[in-house]
């Protein structure tokens, strides 16, 4: 017999309830079924108020100082009541602060822990996330149905990965660094647990690097090691720029190839792939993982890092559910998947690897294989 479906709006990890459920009815199931879907609907209010606040600095000029939302209408040139109302619902979304002043005035303040969050400049900040959204996410997710209808297929007819335009990656690519320092923390220990140590020498290939933070992260957590960072141009650039921010440019070497058609090389003690698999279709995802293969050296190591769905975790998995919403979010953009154990063990399987362990972290697993 199948449980019943908990029809309560509750907290959840990303946002806070705006429903009080005491004062619905307990005895109406499709008065709070209702509730829950609407809770869902309105959860684009909350990327509306912190995005639109972006766009006009009111987290730029809040990290000034506190302020009134006459103060920050006057310093923005925005509508004052406009700019209490857009205030409001971010300190309902505990984003700022808000306290009632001597002179009866609310005073907004942005939280130290939130600061470098939105700034452009921040190492961890979400600056290139929200500009992402602005340039394709919004847009993007209208038409969904469009593709759940056709498959988000290519011209041709067939599966496509998931391509944004250089620009969009660029932004992107700045705006998810938060990510690494769990999963970087993890992977790490799971070397050690190998063997690895300060005085191991060892050569990591980081393919798709975006801003290169995964290897920066792990050439700090390991003395010995150095690193090649592969992609385009333009994002190489800045993981070059930012290899020398975090000290490590002596032993991190950016480069550029065709992705497909190049060679990447020999000798590849650990090959890297963060967030690149769920880009793909199942054929591009098999064939990379054999091109990996013909370069890792004896004893070498692919460490994945991605929204990868463990079956015998169960559909009600925190992580489970994050990496298939995060999946219809592939689709919304042009195709892509969040794929499972069974299905990268079988690819890995094909180029004469096995899975050797998968670790949790937060919005990610690991997946690490060697021959």
């Amino acid at each position: 017999m199948t449980a019943p479906v908990d029809l309560t709006p509750k907290a959840t990890a990303n946002h806070t309830p705006l429903v009080d459920t005491s004062l619905l009815p307990a005895d109406d199931d499709g008065a709070r079924a209702t509730h829950r879907v609407y809770e869902h609907l309105i959860g684009m209010w909350a990327p509306g108020v912190i995005e639109a606040a972006q766009d006009l600095g009111v987290f730029a000029t809040l990290t000034e100082g506190p302020a009134t939302a006459a103060g920050l209408a006057e310093t923005l040139g925005t509508d004052l009541r406009a700019t209490r109302v857009l205030l409001d619902g971010l300190h309902a979304y505990d984003i700022v602060g808000r306290e009632r002043g001597g002179d009866g005035q609310a005073v907004y303040t942005l939280p130290a822990s939130l600061r470098g969050v939105f700034a452009p400049d921040g190492l961890y900040s979400l600056a290139g996330k929200i500009t992402h959204d602005r340039n394709v996410a919004w847009q993007a997710w209208r038409h969904l149905a469009d593709n759940v209808r056709g498959g988000a297929r290519g011209e041709h007819g067939g599966q496509q990965v998931n391509q944004i335009s250089e620009e969009d990656y660029t932004s992107l690519a700045r705006g998810i660094n938060f990510w690494a320092p769990p999963v970087v923390s993890v992977l790490a220990d799971a070397l050690r647990e190998r063997g690895w140590g300060d005085d191991t020498e060892a050569a990591l290939l980081d393919v798709g690097c975006g801003t290169g933070i995964y290897s920066h992260l792990l050439l700090q957590a390991f003395p010995q090691l150095t690193a090649r960072g592969l992609d385009a141009p333009r994002i190489t650039a800045i993981a070059a720029e930012q290899a020398e921010r975090l000290g490590v440019s002596e032993r991190f070497s950016p480069f550029t190839a065709d992705f497909w058609n190049d060679d990447w090389g020999n000798g590849t003690d650990l090959a890297l792939f963060v967030n690149i698999f769920h880009l793909q279709t199942p054929e591009s995802a098999h064939e990379l993982l054999l091109k990996t293969a013909k370069g890792l050296d004896e004893g070498g190591l692919i460490a994945i890092v991605d929204h990868i769905v463990d079956e015998e975790a169960g559909s009600g998995n925190v992580q489970n559910r994050f990496f298939r919403l995060f999946a219809a979010s592939m689709l919304a953009t042009g195709g892509g998947d969040a794929y499972t154990v069974h299905d990268y063990d079988q690819w890995l399987a094909d180029a004469g690897l096995r899975r050797v362990a998968l670790l949790d972290t937060p919005m990610h697993r690991v997946l690490l294989a060697g021959r």
